[in-house]
């Protein structure tokens, strides 16, 4: 009976001992879990961009005038050396009180010297017709012998002098009706419209193409320089992306680039042409500055799309900077740090083994394992802080 006894409290001290055991039994830590896999994997920079015009050509002004109605919309077809607007001679200004009277003074005083030319004029015409019938009479008398020599070569030097005056003289009311057509022009305040002023000089496309932009359209005074037109060739485009200086050192001419998120269905392909050398420095919206540099890829445009994509569209150019074919890889939120490397975990018999790795090539969030791991490994994402080896894990 005693035995009995002994033998039910000592069952009953080791179920209370196994169920203390069991309450203090650290749990099996839940993890979530994936495969290192062996796939493609890609490195890319990915910017929004900026299509523009490979070639443009902004036509300016080559001239101060006045420059008629421009008849053009941006869009149109032109031809080279097609002429898209006409410069006219600049109308004349209205003139104040004081330099309308002098005005009117100068057209008096050219009337005057009209008049007075036309006088002259008259008195040299009958010099003229004097000399030339003393001439006349003159010459007679010598071959009847009554008049000398010497009076008839007077008389051819007087007649070669009238009518030189009478030229000048028709030459002075000429000038002097030029200047009073002058004067009278200073006058001119409600003279005809500005654009039936007389054209000058035309402003020609320099190259088939499209207009692109018509900076001035509506008639009016335009100085010399000044932009009119920008033409150009649509399906000639090149896309604009400013990269962190870090991420241009990797990039290099003939780069393959992708231009995704454009509005379109389908991928449209290019490659870089130029990493310019000249970095500027930005501040971000988050009032960090920025090291920034641009980079220009030339796009392959279908036929499809020629006439749907224009000049200043958003992009998101894809920069190509890797791409491999059959690549371990690992979720780049497996890895952390250890002993100055990498490592990650992988789930064995239920519990968390450590890995050194040796990382290759990152893309987001995949990330290329060179050594440390074999395809099918099944590697613990996102391990906390307090998992450690050995440490018993429990498959989300």
């Amino acid at each position: 009976m005693m035995w009995n006894r002994s033998v039910a409290i000592g069952a009953v001290v080791v179920v209370v001992l196994a169920l203390l055991v069991y309450g203090f039994w650290p749990e099996a830590t839940p993890v979530s879990v994936e495969e290192a896999t062996r796939d493609s994997l890609r490195v890319t920079v990915e910017k929004e961009g900026q299509t523009r015009l490979r070639e443009r050509y902004v036509v300016s002004a080559p001239t101060t005038g006045y420059l008629r109605r421009v008849p053009g919309t941006a869009g149109d077809r032109v031809a080279r050396d097609e002429v898209l607007a006409r410069l006219a001679t600049l109308p004349s200004k209205v003139l104040d009180a004081s330099d309308y009277q002098a005005a009117e003074a100068r057209v008096q005083a050219a009337r005057a010297a009209v008049q007075r030319a036309k006088e002259e004029l008259a008195g040299a015409e009958a010099s003229l017709q004097y000399t030339k019938e003393e001439r006349r009479r003159l010459r007679r008398l010598h071959e009847q012998g009554t008049a000398s020599q010497q009076q008839l070569d007077r008389a051819e030097v007087e007649f070669a002098q009238a009518r030189a005056q009478y030229r000048a003289a028709t030459e002075a009311v000429a000038q002097a009706k030029g200047e009073l057509a002058a004067a009278r022009s200073r006058l001119a305040r409600n003279g005809s419209s500005p654009d039936a002023l007389p054209s000058r000089i035309s402003v020609r496309a320099p190259v088939a193409g499209r207009i692109v932009r018509v900076h001035r359209e509506s008639a009016g005074v335009v100085q010399a320089g000044t932009p009119l037109f920008t033409v150009g060739t649509l399906d000639s485009l090149e896309v604009r992306a400013d990269l962190l200086s870090s991420d241009a050192v990797r990039v290099t001419e003939g780069t393959p680039v992708e231009m995704v998120r454009w509005g379109g269905d389908r991928t449209l392909r290019g490659r870089v042409r130029l990493v310019e050398p000249l970095g500027r420095t930005e501040v971000s919206a988050l009032g960090v500055e920025e090291q920034r540099v641009e980079v220009v890829a030339d796009v392959e445009l279908p036929a499809a799309v020629q006439g749907r994509l224009g000049t200043g569209y958003r992009v998101v150019a894809r920069f190509v900077l890797w791409d491999g074919a059959d690549v371990l890889q690992v979720p780049q939120s497996a890895l952390f740090r250890h002993d100055g490397g990498w490592a990650v975990f992988a789930v064995r018999d239920g519990r968390a083994q450590r890995h050194p790795v040796t990382v290759g090539r990152r893309s987001g969030l995949r990330v290329q394992i060179t050594e440390g791991v074999t395809a099918g490994t099944r590697v613990i994402t996102h391990p906390g802080e307090t998992l450690t080896d050995g440490m018993r894990v429990t498959v989300r």
